[in-house]
């Protein structure tokens, strides 16, 4: 009777810090759409929480231990929140074709200048320290 007792303990356990792990995230997310619609501005609240998000991770205010409860069974499910993008690449397929020279090289140029921009900040944090 008593490991009944440990395992309902545990899962109610479980449970309880996976519903304080989403109310945080839930919380920076609800956070940004508020600022952003009381600002009025046109950046993307989902990207301003993660920011603050990964802020508050730096600066310590929350801990990562109260996000992974919470973040990995989301993670689990990630790539199902690729299938729109496909179905919109699938949809949009004439256009694509039109203009696939422009999109190439966008794909391929951005993050590449994204990462030599990222690795040249490093080399000159890395300097400094």
């Amino acid at each position: 009777m008593n490991s009944n007792n440990e395992k309902t303990g545990k899962h109610l356990s479980n449970a309880f810090k996976m519903l304080i792990s989403w109310v945080i995230l839930s919380g920076f997310l609800v956070l940004a759409y508020g600022v952003s619609y009381y600002f009025a501005w046109t950046f993307p609240p989902a990207l301003s929480a993660m920011l603050a998000l990964f802020a508050a991770l730096q600066f310590k205010v929350i801990k990562l231990d109260w996000l992974t409860p919470g973040a990995n069974p989301l993670l689990n499910f990630m790539p199902l929140f690729f299938v729109p993008a496909a179905a919109k690449v699938v949809e949009h397929s004439a256009i694509i074709s039109q203009h696939w020279l422009v999109l190439a090289l966008c794909l391929l140029l951005v993050p590449m200048c994204g990462l030599m921009c990222i690795g040249l900040i490093m080399q000159r944090l890395g300097k400094s320290s």
